[in-house]
């Protein structure tokens, strides 16, 4: 099958380029010819916001470039990671115009959210889906800048007049919960399918060790401080951030009574993998909505259980009971009686870790993975 993989980096690379990247290898060796048309938002320099947000419409530039491309490899499928900001939603125009089936993956929640994850002054927010785009205006939800914000505003109304998202065979979420989120945001919930991000696989990483560890960027919305404040009462049990982020300092000022809180700063994939196998659990407490979580489904991967919180999409990667325990999500108190359970019991902490790994090889192992992902491809080829 021949496949267009369609992407737009980040300045600061993220889990979505990762996802990207794991995707391009992943279709290969499952035979597909790839290739792949990646624009880059790093070329905007110091831009900043409001430059990077008044190309959200799409040009004729982008257009003749994708157009361009397709004449140069043709293909079966068209598949749109994220778009925003320099690739635009313009590109399904020219899939289509060429009957190229579309496929676009949502990453985020960006076709109904300025900031992409539903969350806004440290809660989680919806004003744009039951009232309109131009709310998140007032907020200047997009990197603060209320023109910036105005520009992402008028670009999704414009895309949405113009039917851009009717010209999409088939959408795809990387969770149930934030499939149901985005058929709320007005996408046709009979277009969207439920394929999980690809997950790299290290093997099983040994016995559990001693203590948690969270991985993950140190911003608000990750929970970091709802972590700190709830491990004042697992004060023996030895924690580690790895990460960095705008609230790192903190973070750090916040930990210094807690002697057993240490930050690593940011690692590279070994070093994640090296604090991973040294823990005894991880422990993911966002307080957004989130779409998937890599971070806990790398865990299970590693055979280590995962506490994350109800209500959340990280609640479905614990698999009824299996591999991890929940908590309620913003409330440190359940939090820190769950983080106590595992830390006071070995054995329970042994037996989650043997059952992550299982739900990793029954529902994220590549070969099951890749599968999903091509039936997608081959349904929007036998029916449009």
């Amino acid at each position: 099958m021949r496949v267009a993989l369609f992407h737009n980096r980040y300045a600061n690379r993220g889990g979505e380029d990762a996802a990207f990247d794991s995707e391009v290898e992943q279709l290969r060796k499952a035979g597909c010819n790839v290739r792949a048309f990646v624009v880059d938002s790093a070329s905007l320099g110091r831009a900043g916001a409001v430059r990077a947000a008044l190309t959200a419409r799409g040009g004729s530039d982008i257009m003749a470039r994708v157009d361009e491309f397709l004449a140069e490899n043709p293909v079966d499928v068209g598949h749109v990671h994220n778009f925003f900001p320099l690739l635009t939603p313009v590109v399904h125009q020219v899939l289509f115009d060429r009957g190229v089936p579309g496929v676009q993956t949502l990453h985020n929640y960006r076709l109904a959210c300025a900031r992409g994850d539903f969350w806004r002054e440290g809660r989680n927010c919806e004003e744009c889906v039951t009232a309109g785009p131009w709310n998140a205006v007032r907020h200047g939800c997009w990197r603060g800048s209320r023109l910036a914000t105005a520009v992402w505003a008028d670009a999704t109304r414009t895309h949405r007049r113009r039917g851009t998202w009717g010209r999409v065979a088939r959408f795809v979420a990387p969770s149930a919960f934030a499939a149901r989120k985005l058929a709320g945001s007005g996408i046709p919930a009979e277009r969207i399918r439920v394929v999980p991000n690809p997950v790299e696989d290290p093997g099983v990483t040994g016995a559990p060790g001693r203590g948690a560890v969270f991985a993950g960027r140190l911003s608000p919305e990750k929970g970091g401080a709802l972590l700190l404040d709830a491990w004042k009462s697992v004060p023996e049990f030895p924690l580690t951030l790895v990460g960095d982020g705008p609230q790192a300092a903190a973070l750090r000022e916040r930990a210094k009574l807690l002697p057993n809180v240490r930050f690593t700063g940011a690692l590279d994939r070994e070093g994640v993998r090296a604090e991973l196998a040294r823990a005894a659990f991880l422990v993911a407490p966002s307080l957004c909505y989130e779409t998937f979580g890599l971070a806990p489904a790398e865990a299970l991967a590693a055979g280590r259980a995962i506490v994350v919180p109800r209500a959340t999409a990280l609640s479905e990667l614990v698999d009824g009971g299996r591999g991890g325990l929940l908590f309620d999500a913003g409330d440190a108190d359940s939090l820190a009686r769950t983080c106590v359970a595992l830390a006071a019991d070995r054995g329970r902490c042994e037996a989650l870790g043997a059952e992550a790994r299982e739900v990793f090889e029954e529902r994220f192992a590549a070969e099951s993975r890749v599968e999903r992902l091509l039936s997608v491809y081959r349904n929007v080829l036998s029916t449009g």
